[in-house]
């Protein structure tokens, strides 16, 4: 159902077609438009000021200096999509069985390591969505698609990365992949109206990165353990840090199109240039940097930058009413 929406001004219970409270008489339709709410945003971003503001982001992202979109408020239409549970799961089931064939059921314990640290990271993004809770069966989702995504990126760094780019080339190749499936989200005729902003994009995006992390982290902790290179907790601990990564890049990649999304009203695929071209662009740093300014630089700043992109994300939506307003499309 709906969720039930407040007079900003007193309190009182009220309808989304009322335009002023019944209690206080306030006006809510003047309320809105103090708010400089757009239906259609004069300005429309382009791919390069997009990208330029993804860059600024990593170290000092700001809240939205024009007025957002009216896309922000918009329902999703109230249709189950439990669905998406199943898909998710057969996604998720698929990525493994084709990767590893039934190993990763015979050594169902490294399977679950891989995934703890990534599942725990995302549920705290997840909830960081205070105002504006996104579906699980979305989320999961995205998840699945992520998982799904490493069969896709184990073939083309193959047959791409290995022989012509070389290992720092893998981002090219899996920021895309991971982030496809939150475009899909985002511009599906049932479900485009759930992708509001940049938070939501990147509680989409931490999805799509810790099912990809889960499904790449059995194959190196396996490898680790049996060619007795670290005993199984180190291995373990080692890949929870890439797994960390991998949600932080896909999490910023999606959040450039969320962001598009909060200033345009809508989106296209030129949206997807920039986060991740970025993500990218950190991925790449990560894989070919010597190991110590990876975990001793690369690690903590981008840790630090997902975190106050979080935190400048809900700011801007308790700065549009969020508290009272934000669109609630809970099953």
């Amino acid at each position: 159902m709906p969720k039930q929406q407040y007079c900003p001004k007193c309190g009182t219970p009220i309808n989304q077609q009322d335009q002023t409270c019944p209690t206080c008489g306030y006006n809510l339709e003047e309320w809105m438009q103090t708010k400089n709410i757009q239906e259609t945003p004069t300005h429309q971003p382009t791919t390069i000021e997009l990208l330029t503001e993804a860059l600024k982001a990593l170290y000092n992202p700001k809240p939205m200096s024009t007025p957002p979109s009216s896309s922000v408020y918009l329902n999703r239409t109230q249709k189950n999509i439990t669905g998406y549970l199943l898909s998710a799961t057969m996604l998720l089931i698929t990525g493994f069985a084709l990767s590893y064939g039934g190993e990763w059921l015979t050594y169902i314990g490294f399977t679950l390591a891989g995934y703890t640290v990534p599942v725990i990271l995302l549920i705290y993004i997840a909830r960081s969505d205070r105002y504006e809770r996104e579906p699980i069966a979305l989320i999961a989702y995205c998840f699945g698609w992520g998982a799904f995504s490493g069969i896709i990126a184990g073939i083309l760094n193959t047959i791409i990365t290995t022989p012509y780019i070389g290992i720092g080339g893998a981002g090219i190749i899996e920021e895309p992949l991971k982030i496809a499936g939150v475009y899909w989200i985002a511009k599906n005729t049932r479900l485009k109206n759930e992708f509001n902003n940049h938070l939501d994009g990147m509680v989409y995006g931490a999805a799509a990165g810790a099912g990809f992390a889960g499904l790449e982290n059995f194959w190196y902790i396996t490898e680790m353990v049996f060619n007795g290179a670290y005993p199984p907790l180190f291995a373990i601990f080692i890949r929870s840090l890439t797994g960390i990564m991998h949600i932080a890049w896909s999490s910023i990649a999606a959040r450039s199109l969320g962001l598009a999304k909060a200033m345009k009203g809508s989106i296209t695929r030129k949206d997807l240039i920039p986060g991740t071209l970025v993500s990218a662009t950190i991925h790449f740093a990560w894989n070919t940097l010597p190991t110590m300014i990876s975990l001793g630089i690369i690690f903590p700043f981008t840790l630090s930058a997902l975190g106050k992109m979080i935190k400048t994300a809900t700011m801007d939506e308790t700065n549009w009413g969020y508290k009272q307003f934000a669109p609630n499309e809970k099953d």
